[in-house]
């Protein structure tokens, strides 16, 4: 038996093999400079061929890892590794939402929905279930049970994580739920020159439930609402149920759950029961990568801007504890108030409630803080 050929080529990996693929959207939510901690990341397969160089970060796997997932690119004359096992070398930089969120991502549609993906959440599962011993493979296995192939953008990937993820993780636990779903309806019911084949953003195909989410405004045009309206009309008839979500409901986690509710409790016949201690922790971590950014470079060198910027935030984020911590009536309701997470949380919205009173504030109010001193104007004397 000859002997094993030994691979000595040097593979652009981790973060920066995901930024070589031009994983969609992946700047959206992922800052790829700060994960990479600013080297180059490569990985090599023999001890040997390991090398000390300045702004470079070499990793050595010892692993037999499959040809398909170590590519060569001749034009550019590099080496780096399939998007699949990227994803497992990355894994563990990341908390749990956020391995879910790269896996859908991994699995979007770069340029709508006729594209081809880099990767499918098939393939993704198979590298991890090959690569046994690799130091990410169990977390990859657990995040890539909630991922799904089909995402059009990073806002309707995180608002299908909050919808279909269980209570555990903090979402809705509309389980099943597919994206970009294909309806075709009956001819009889278009108008001259319709296709005839709907994709509905997100579905419950066994319980024909459809919602859609707008983005736009609520004062969209009158021809956008019409059409809306139109093709609303045209899926009932053909037997589903048509929610909408507007941006507005989806960020207010109270609207959010009514919304929820209604299908859940009122079209589903759900019972509403919490059994996850963890979930108004997972929910307010969802919240987060839902709607906090951080700031531009523009505002972030702007002394003024910036700190306007954090005012907003911190308003936000009282409002969004206040909101999560009521869902569901909250821990008390379900005997999860004794555990330190809920108990340490319960105490901070009721402080910051109790200060809100003293002052006259509403919650999610801006509170103004300023770095220099304001001198003191009796009222009613000139300024």
């Amino acid at each position: 038996m000859g002997k094993k050929e030994v691979n000595r080529n040097i593979y652009l990996s981790h973060w920066d093999a995901l930024r070589y693929w031009q994983v969609p959207f992946i700047d959206a939510h992922f800052d790829l400079d700060d994960l990479r901690g600013g080297n180059i990341h490569m990985t090599v397969f023999d001890y040997k061929a390991r090398r000390r160089k300045k702004g470079y970060r070499i990793h050595c796997c010892t692993l037999d890892v499959p040809a398909k997932y170590l590519r060569h690119d001749e034009r550019a004359g590099i080496h780096v590794v399939a998007p699949a096992f990227a994803y497992l070398q990355v894994v563990s930089d990341l908390d749990k939402h956020e391995r879910i969120l790269l896996g859908k991502l991994l699995c979007a549609y770069p340029d709508g929905l006729y594209s081809e993906p880099l990767v499918t959440v098939k393939e993704l599962l198979v590298c991890a279930e090959e690569m046994k011993w690799h130091r990410g493979r169990k977390k990859a296995l657990n995040a890539l049970k909630y991922a799904k192939d089909g995402s059009n953008s990073p806002r309707e990937a995180l608002i299908h994580m909050l919808l279909s993820l269980p209570h555990a993780l903090g979402g809705a636990n509309l389980q099943d739920l597919v994206m970009n779903y294909e309806i075709r309806v009956a001819p009889g019911l278009l108008a001259p020159g319709e296709s005839g084949i709907y994709y509905a953003d997100y579905a419950l195909p066994e319980e024909k439930i459809l919602i859609e989410f707008d983005s736009r405004t609520y004062h969209s045009s009158r021809e956008a609402r019409e059409a809306d309206e139109r093709r609303a009309r045209i899926l009932q008839l053909n037997g589903y149920d048509v929610y909408s979500l507007t941006t507005e409901q989806v960020e207010d986690p109270i609207e959010l759950q009514r919304v929820v509710d209604e299908i859940s409790h009122g079209r589903l016949r759900r019972r509403r029961r919490i059994r996850a201690r963890r979930f108004w922790e997972m929910r307010l971590r969802l919240q987060a990568l839902l709607t906090d950014r951080p700031p531009s470079d523009e505002v972030a060198g702007d002394v003024d801007r910036y700190v306007a910027y954090c005012e907003e935030r911190e308003a936000r984020l009282e409002l969004e504890r206040h909101s999560v911590m009521s869902l569901f009536l909250g821990p008390i309701r379900w005997g999860f108030a004794k555990w330190k997470w809920n108990r340490d949380m319960l105490r901070r919205v009721a402080a910051e409630i109790r200060q809100c009173l003293a002052v006259g504030r509403q919650l999610g109010e801006r509170i103004y803080r300023r770095s220099y001193p304001v001198r003191s104007v009796p009222i009613g004397a000139p300024g």
